[in-house]
């Protein structure tokens, strides 16, 4: 076997495998011995069907795979062996004509194959990126403080209905005349929300009632749906779609959210014993605040080091043919119109990409188990943070992180995401980064000008 490199450009080349029967035979020979073992064909014992029908029946499909088998590797072997960086796969020349293994005994299969193109990069100190801090003001902190004080407070009693109230109490149907209807529509001990009906002059009823008092209303105006009303009367859908009468609501308690005051109870429910002071309070809500900003920041400064890094490398040539006819090819219903359009942003993606892969080779930088437990950690606690669990039991975190990593799908992202990591720390440590401070309404500004 020969394979021989036809350069087409610097990022398309031919590479030609010829093959003879010789590199082939004895492997083609022996797989149609095993095969005879277990051939079953009406006339003949299993195992001894002649070998000249089982070459007959089989002996193309099998020369056939066989062939294909020892190319593929030896043309791996070869692309590897020579450091060659293939985009996509290689793909059979268009040219290529088909072989008659019965009458060929020496062929050449060609294959069309895209190439990264080479590129010098300078990840040192001559490249400047600014890292913007937003800046954590007294509003932040207020309005972090009465989230606090909501999430803490308490459901307390009132005598009279205030906008935010829940009420509780039983509901039956009234007559035209106002009267209770005896067979109508009824439910006991049932829980009203004033502030979530759509109808203006129904919702006003209810403002300053008293406990133990009644109001009467129409719920097909209080609500622009059957499913609220058939939830407040305890009802199904349909048993109550269609029903446009007056009810009446008795009021038998009154709750109300009460938020948490200012004082040591509230800090240390907060943040943990050890937070006793209205000073240690809002210095642990700076924290927390500038940790949240800091992934946003971060996100920012990461988007504008790829910048920085693809503007210094310039626009890159590649072999946009094949490897459109490649990703046509992997994927049959890709509509090739749409792929035109979408095309120059996937070779934006695929610069970075071989970027990545540069630094990560110049570097020498390698991913352990242990990183990519800790990636699994911090995605993990990432999601929950955003549900509002912070403080979970480190059972707990492991348990799920073990999980992630049992996943097929989930371990090589989440090694993707470690090793783009560690890539993104390199950086931040090589090149120079200026920190530059800026209000949330300013870096709301940079991110939309961004996102044009």
């Amino acid at each position: 076997m020969n394979i021989t490199k036809q350069v087409i450009d610097d990022v398309n080349i031919v590479l030609a495998v010829e093959i003879e029967k010789a590199d082939y035979a004895e492997s083609v020979e022996k797989q149609l011995k095993q095969l005879r073992q277990r051939v079953n064909m009406p006339g003949f014992r299993k195992g001894m069907v002649p070998m000249g029908m089982v070459k007959k029946m089989y002996g193309q499909g099998v020369t056939a795979d066989e062939v294909n088998r020892i190319i593929n590797d030896n043309m791996f072997k070869y692309i590897q062996e020579n450091k060659l960086n293939v985009l996509g796969e290689p793909m059979i020349s268009e040219e290529q004509k088909p072989v008659d293994f019965d009458k060929e005994e020496k062929f050449t299969v060609k294959f069309d194959i895209a190439l990264a193109p080479e590129f010098d990069l300078k990840a040192d100190k001559s490249v400047k990126v600014t890292n913007y801090v937003i800046k954590v003001d007294d509003a932040m902190v207020k309005s972090e403080v009465a989230r606090l004080q909501n999430q803490f407070g308490k459901e307390v009693d009132a005598d009279k209905v205030e906008e935010n109230d829940v009420l509780k109490g039983d509901i039956c149907e009234l007559n035209a005349d106002g009267s209770l209807k005896e067979d109508g529509l009824r439910a006991d001990n049932t829980t009203i929300y004033p502030r979530y009906m759509k109808g203006e002059d129904e919702k006003k009823k209810f403002a300053g009632a008293k406990k133990l008092t009644s109001v009467d209303f129409n719920p097909a105006k209080a609500w622009d749906n059957a499913s609220e009303f058939a939830s407040v009367l305890q009802h199904k859908k349909e048993e109550v779609e269609g029903c446009t009468a007056d009810f009446r609501f008795t009021i038998n308690e009154i709750k109300r959210h009460q938020d948490a005051e200012m004082g040591e109870e509230l800090y240390k429910t907060a943040f943990g014993d050890d937070c006793t002071t209205e000073e240690l309070f809002k210095d642990r809500i700076k924290e927390g605040i500038s940790a949240s900003l800091r992934n946003e920041t971060e996100y920012k400064l990461n988007r504008d080091i790829q910048k920085a890094l693809k503007e210094q490398v310039g626009k890159l040539t590649f072999p946009e043919a094949r490897l459109k006819a490649w990703l046509l090819k992997r994927d049959e219903k890709r509509d090739a119109a749409k792929l035109d359009e979408e095309f120059p942003r996937m070779l934006e993606d695929l610069t970075w990409q071989l970027i990545e892969e540069k630094i990560v080779k110049d570097q020498k930088i390698e991913v352990s188990e242990d990183d990519i437990k800790q990636e699994a950690k911090y995605v993990i606690v990432g999601q929950m943070m955003q549900y509002g669990m912070g403080q979970l039991p480190d059972e707990m975190v492991d348990n799920w992180v073990a999980q992630a990593l049992k996943d097929d799908k989930q371990r090589p992202q989440l090694r993707d995401q470690a090793v783009s990591r560690k890539i993104f720390a390199f950086l931040r440590g090589a090149l120079t980064i200026k920190d530059k401070e800026v209000s949330m309404e300013d870096f709301g500004k940079l991110m939309q000008e961004e996102n044009k």
